[in-house]
């Protein structure tokens, strides 16, 4: 019973916790090392063997996710989107995704389900243990809420019989007791990965060090002046950086401008981002920010697109913000 299909929830959650940095973008496009969530998802699911992908999205982001994920071509599937409302449940989902999903086993997973583990190796012992629904289950996922919108908490492989079960269950309850009680058979695999989507925006954070940690070191030679390039870092071509020490795992982005600057580890700059005379690391700045002259080393640190943090050297010395709903300034 290979699995060949994919559902991938690209929805809000019930008790959505906003990310105040990034409210202009569905959560599945913000960047982690530089690549929307839902980037990192759609290659764990052609690397899985995945053929077909339908999306469930929300009307308010619909045009944002077609323009960014475009029919799929470049993962090697086909990519459908399937407009569901705010925060649907489990039932809602495999309804939209009926046509979609025919009489077929299939995956279903929140976006942002960033597992280390290869999915590949879980839809084989799906298939050779003849289950109905086996859960890939993330550490932490359940405080989260995860459990809410029926346990969701990772990625679930479903046969037809569990389908059957399930698209009929307006609840919100546990999937597995549902196909468990309906006489199916169940399974819960333990996996490590993180679910930041479903979490505070501190969670980022996290999964931007995990997928660092997954770099191939690239570093044009023509990019890099004077400076020293410590660990896995990629830095892309047309980025400069000029008398700065660069310690991976870490990624700098098209068009990006580090000088006279520390970048460490566990950081993406984004495209188009300027830091100078300034220090980051465990932090994502997002693409045209600025960090100039700060005076501190900023750390652990989300950096919305087009923010700007930079010192003035007139007199007098105060601080002067202009900062959005639900912003944080922490100052240590």
């Amino acid at each position: 019973m290979e699995i060949a299909k994919a559902v991938v929830i690209a929805t809000t959650a019930p008790h959505d916790t906003p990310w105040p940095s990034m409210r202009s973008a569905p959560k599945a496009l913000v960047p982690v090392a530089n690549r929307p969530l839902i980037f990192h998802d759609l290659d764990q699911l052609s690397a899985a063997g995945v053929l077909e992908t339908a999306i469930a999205i929300e009307p308010a982001g619909s045009a944002a996710m077609r323009s960014a994920i475009g029919d799929g071509s470049r993962w090697r599937m086909n990519v459908r989107f399937v407009e569901c409302g705010p925060a649907p449940t489990l039932a809602q989902v495999l309804g939209g995704a009926s046509g979609f999903i025919g009489r077929e086993p299939v995956l279903v997973q929140h976006a942002g389900s960033l597992l280390r583990d290869r999915i590949h190796s879980h839809i084989t012992a799906f298939a050779g243990e003849r289950l109905d629904a086996l859960a890939l289950r993330l550490p932490g996922a359940l405080e989260l809420g995860a459990h809410d919108d029926g346990a969701l908490d990772g990625s679930l492989l479903l046969s037809e019989r569990a389908i059957e079960i399930l698209a009929g269950d307006e609840l919100r309850a546990d999937p597995l007791s549902r196909v468990r009680e309906g006489g199916g058979q169940v399974r819960v695999q333990e996996v490590d990965g993180c679910l930041p989507c479903l979490g505070p925006q501190e969670l980022l954070l996290e999964a931007n060090r995990r997928m660092l940690e997954t770099l191939t070191p690239s570093i044009p030679h023509d990019s890099v002046l004077d400076s020293r390039v410590q660990g896995p870092v990629v830095i892309h071509p047309t980025a400069h950086v000029e008398r700065s020490l660069v310690r991976g795992p870490a990624v700098i982005g098209p068009r990006a401008r580090v000088i006279d600057a520390y970048v460490g580890p566990s950081t993406s700059i984004g495209a188009d981002v300027v830091v100078e005379g300034a220090e980051v690391e465990y932090s994502i700045i997002l693409p045209g920010a600025c960090l100039a002259f700060v005076g501190t080393r900023i750390q652990e640190s989300i950096i919305g697109r087009d923010a700007k943090v930079r010192r003035a050297f007139e007199p007098p010395s105060a601080l002067r913000m202009a900062l959005g709903d639900g912003a944080e300034v922490v100052l240590s």
